[in-house]
């Protein structure tokens, strides 16, 4: 069964309101305080996201809708360390100027084995100037995608799933952006 949540933004991406079953919705084993209601409303929704790829992939969706007046959908994963969930994002425009950003689980499935990822904060990202030396300073070797999970090597080309990676219990610390293949999906 699809489950949906829903946020609205204004004209300067702030969340003015979100839909009545937000708080009754969160799972507590994954959610944290700062996602409920109370934590987002009247904040950007750009404060929400970590990474400068991942957020300019999401500004470039929300103009277009505002520009075109038009809904988008966008496939994407929200993985928790168990279960691949696959997800769609639907970004609709509404006549109160407002935009209606939903989230809707389509399905999951069992990870083959469990993945833990420790992200790099956007403080620990602006340490450093050069990206393949703020890997290496930070311990960092891989990137994820924030669309699709695949995670990749630095340095390397090969995009894989997560859990052909996790070998440990061990958290792989990443850092976020893009793969190639969600990078050139077009709205």
């Amino acid at each position: 069964m699809k489950h949906t949540l829903s946020y609205w933004i204004d004209s300067v991406n702030v969340i003015r309101r979100v839909d009545e079953d937000w708080d009754r919705s969160m799972d507590p084993d994954s959610w944290t305080d700062r996602a409920a209601s109370n934590g987002i409303i009247g904040k950007s929704l750009f404060d929400f996201i970590s990474d400068d790829v991942t957020r300019m992939y999401i500004a470039a969706m929300v103009e277009s809708v505002r520009v075109l007046p038009k809904t988008l959908f966008r496939p994407y994963r929200c993985d928790t360390p168990e279960l691949k969930r696959f997800m769609m994002m639907t970004v609709t425009p509404e006549d109160d100027g407002l935009i209606r950003v939903s989230h809707a689980l389509l399905r999951s499935e069992p990870m083959a084995k469990k993945a833990f990822f420790q992200a790099l904060s956007y403080a620990e990202s602006s340490k450093s100037t050069a990206f393949q030396s703020k890997m290496a300073i930070l311990g960092i070797g891989f990137i994820r995608c924030s669309l699709c999970n695949r995670i990749c090597q630095v340095g390397h080309n090969d995009w894989l799933e997560a859990d052909a990676l996790a070998v440990t219990n061990e958290a792989i610390r990443v850092v976020y952006g893009l793969c190639p293949d969600c990078l050139s999906c077009s709205f």
